[in-house]
């Protein structure tokens, strides 16, 4: 089949074959001009011109009149003339546009684009970039040996599997978006696939519908996984460079954490009733959106959001509304220098000697020098560290970085002192700049020689490492409420002990402060229901009962049970309710009563408990887990699950942010804040399939304690392992008696403990003339929370215990049984001392005691 004609034989007529390949062409124009006179003139559709098979037509194309080879080059060159010269002055307006029009794409190839990579719905064809299209045509050669496979085209599924790892590829790496346009991004992956080109997304494509796709896909997927979940909810504020305010709101799920929203919030008023407002409006949306059970709000303790959030707990009591523990350490690290004014002073003494280290190069460059040739191994030079204010541990790392960097800093001083001093002076001439700079370097140098300054930077750096490893500890995604109250409560122990009596004393008001601020039936509940702790932390001053702690359990449980239903409950259905609740609180409660006291399905805990550690972990979680599918026990197990898999921080919150600060940059200041959202939102599940894949590999933690130091640093004693330290021995081999553990372990234990628990509750219901307020385990409260760290942490004092021991026996010199014990030993007294005057009252076996 021969080819089909091109739009320039519309101006020429087939004439006969001139060679074996082609035939004549002959020009319309020029035939027309030699049509006889009166020859009638006939038109065809378009209003040209049309030419007859008459005998003038034959006549005049024998006569070669227009003739030219049958070819698009020589057709093009009669109409327009060679170049340029001499066109054809018959030929119309129309074959001389389309000649042009043919000429000015000579030797070009017309890409087909019927791959295009458009995403538009109606699936039109877009033209390629002009870009593009140059940068391909400066790839080309004019002899380039490569292998075929380079030229095969994409099928439809690898185009879309190429732009979607395209837009992974950018937020993973955090790329701008136009760095696909980029002409030597566009080259290099045409060496790779000459048609690349047919693949590559643009920069609206990848900022526009990939990305919104990528965040459907993203948000549909953690709502399968998230849907009825317990989930904790997080707020807190943010400022971009753009000076806009931004609040983000952070779902906390089984020790993980989802960006789930940010919010504008420049126009929002910050009052606690905007605030309380603002926080049920997140949980609503997180409730409906993603299907999560929220069961805490945790936010600042600052200004409108801890008015907000005490407002939110009253309106929806079901919640609970702890404050971040992480920034309630960060105040106690801000405590510290308030109580300890030597502290302070010491520590900006440190901070000023390290800025003068840092800011002088040629002072640091002599105490380099003397650290590399002390150091090992030899050569080793360790940098000066500087504080960060929105890094709070910061400040410890920087000031155990100077404490080691002692011995070179000192030894500088001695035997280069004059270097220092020239060093910090420069090339000043003026007289009294010169002497200013002289004396501060001498001052410094002083400062660096005076080991008074290092024992009490030593004593400050002890007095931080605790508080920061809290703060640390209490900044994992995984924080649960019994091991935040176990930090509260060493901390507090430490500082309990602290040398210097009015730091011991401030610093355990202000950190009885902190814990007062928090939830504490949910703390406390969590330790308890903490099978590898239960209640062996809790001191002998903390009055501890099972039966205080089966009120506080079953009041919380029906706090947390409380929440209405989204449609109001008919009669019938209300009935049903109530019944199926007071059924689950007997549940509960028989079901605490028996993990107490170690029965029922809980009685061999003790003896597994050491192999089950072994497999799973410290994880009180995986044990409650595995009590779901018990009947009898799943609603306890429900509830505890419930308490321990609360995250008590925002510290995902904040990471977020700091990922948000790497994406809108100064550069990138106009990044609009729904599309920062998805690009959060799709990076962040980048990496977590990144982490999965094995792709990227935990990052080596810090080390910034000595590990020797750790277990002791915020060590809170386990009271019930504490053994019996009465002097008992075996009656036949005279050796120290076996030393009985505290823990119950066996039924004997139990009642012997639970008479133990009755007798003091007896004994604290009678001495009702106890004025002392902080004494509070000689009396029965009638709420026993809220209560100090230092009643439920701390043991007993030995003036305490003795104060207590004279106060029982003045109790019991008129008790029922002393009189009964009396009057027997009076019976059998000396009839001289009791004269015989019959049977004396209240003795023998009419005695009703």
């Amino acid at each position: 089949m021969p080819p089909a004609k091109g739009p320039i034989w519309d101006h020429f007529l087939a004439g006969e074959k001139q060679n074996g390949s082609h035939i004549r062409a002959h020009c319309r124009g020029c035939i027309e001009k030699h049509r006889p006179d009166g020859a009638v003139v006939e038109l065809d559709d378009e209003g040209s011109p049309k030419l007859s098979s008459e005998s003038w037509v034959a006549e005049a194309c024998k006569a070669h009149i227009g003739g030219v080879l049958g070819v698009k080059e020589s057709m093009i060159a009669h109409i327009l003339g060679k170049g340029g010269n001499s066109p054809c002055p018959n030929s119309s307006s129309e074959a001389r546009k389309t000649a042009r029009s043919l000429k000015k794409g000579k030797g070009k190839r017309v890409r087909d684009d019927s791959g295009s990579d458009s995403d538009d719905d109606d699936g039109a064809k877009k033209p390629k970039k002009k870009l593009l299209t140059k940068v391909e045509t400066s790839m080309k050669q004019s002899q380039l040996k490569v292998f075929r496979g380079i030229q095969v085209p994409f099928t439809e599924e690898q185009k879309r599997i190429v732009r979607e790892q395209f837009l992974r590829a950018t937020i993973s790496a955090n790329l701008p978006f136009r760095w696909v346009d980029d002409p030597e991004v566009m080259s290099l992956f045409l060496l790779f696939r000459s048609t690349a080109g047919d693949v590559m997304p643009s920069r609206k494509q990848i900022s526009g519908p990939l990305l919104d796709n990528a965040n459907v896909e993203v948000t549909n997927r953690l709502r399968v996984e998230l849907r009825g979940e317990y989930a904790v909810i997080a707020s807190d504020g943010w400022k971009d460079d753009s000076r806009d305010s931004v609040n983000g709101v952070n779902l906390s799920v089984g020790g993980k954490t989802y960006l789930v929203d940010l919010i504008l919030a420049t126009a929002h008023r910050k009052d606690g009733v905007s605030m309380c407002k603002a926080f049920e409006g997140m949980i609503d949306k997180a409730e409906d959106v993603y299907g999560v059970c929220i069961v805490a709000f945790c936010c600042d303790n600052n200004g409108g959001s801890q008015r907000g959030r005490k407002d939110l707990m009253l309106k929806r009591p079901w919640l609970f509304g702890p404050p971040c523990c992480a920034h309630q350490f960060q105040l106690i690290l801000g405590d510290y220098f308030i109580e300890n004014e030597e502290a302070a002073e010491t520590a900006e003494d440190a901070t000023d000697l390290i800025g003068w280290v840092r800011n002088h190069g040629l002072v640091r460059s002599v105490f380099d020098e003397t650290q590399a040739e002390i150091s090992t191994p030899p050569g080793k030079v360790l940098a000066f560290l500087v504080g960060n204010m929105t890094r709070w541990n910061t400040h410890f790392i920087a000031f155990d970085r100077l404490y080691d960097l002692k011995d070179p800093l000192r030894r500088a001083v001695i035997s280069r002192r004059q270097d220092i001093i020239a060093g910090q002076v420069g090339a000043e001439k003026n007289r009294q700049k010169k002497q200013k700079l002289e004396d501060d370097a001498v001052a410094h140098c002083e400062l660096i020689d005076d080991g008074g300054f290092w024992r009490r930077l030593k004593s400050v750096i002890d007095d931080l490492e605790p508080i920061c490893l809290g703060l640390n500890m209490n900044q994992t995604d995984a924080m649960r409420p019994d091991q935040a109250l176990l930090t509260f409560a060493g901390i507090f122990l430490y500082f309990q002990k602290h040398p210097k009596h009015s730091v011991a004393n401030g610093m355990a008001k202000r950190i009885e402060k902190r814990w007062k601020a928090l939830d504490q039936p949910m703390f406390v509940l969590a330790l308890v229901l903490n099978p590898f702790e239960g209640i062996s932390r809790f001191g002998d001053k903390a009055a501890i009962s099972p039966f205080t702690l089966h009120t506080i359990l079953l009041e919380t449980y029906r706090r947390v049970r409380s929440k209405p239903p989204n449609v109001p409950r008919s009669e019938d259905e209300a009935q049903t309710y109530e019944a199926m609740r007071v059924r689950k609180e007997r549940e509960v409660s028989e079901a605490f009563l028996s993990y107490l006291s170690s029965k029922g399905a809980f009685e061999d805990w003790e003896k597994n408990k050491e192999m089950f550690q072994r497999v799973h972990g410290p994880n009180p979680l995986a044990m409650w887990k595995a009590f779901l599918q018990t009947p009898s026990i799943s609603e306890l197990a429900d509830f505890a699950i419930l308490l321990l898999s609360i995250s008590v921080n925002q510290a995902g919150l904040e990471r977020s942010f700091s990922d948000l600060k790497i994406k809108k940059t100064r550069l990138r200041n106009r990044l609009k804040l729904p599309k920062l959202e998805k690009m959060a939102k799709v990076g962040a599940d980048i990496r977590t399939s990144q982490k999965e894949a094995g792709f990227v590999e935990d990052r080596v933690k810090c080390q910034n304690h000595d590990k020797a130091k750790v277990a002791e640093l915020l060590a809170v004693p386990r009271y019930a392992d504490m053994l019996d330290e009465d002097g008992d021995t075996s009656e036949d081999e005279g050796v120290p008696a076996k030393p009985q553990s505290g823990l119950v372990k066996s039924r004997a234990a139990w009642r012997k403990e639970m008479a133990k628990w009755v007798q003091e509750e007896q004994d604290r219901s009678e001495d009702d003339g106890d004025d002392l307020a902080d004494i509070t385990y000689g009396r029965q409260r009638s709420k026993w929370l809220p209560r100090s760290l230092d009643l439920l942490f701390a043991g007993r004092k030995e003036t305490d215990i003795d104060e207590r021991v004279r106060r029982i026996r003045r109790q019991q010199a008129y008790t029922e049984e002393v009189r009964l014990m009396e009057l027997l030993a009076d019976e059998e007294a000396d009839e001289e001392r009791i004269p015989d005057d019959g049977e004396l009252e209240g003795s023998g076996d009419d005695f009703d005691g």
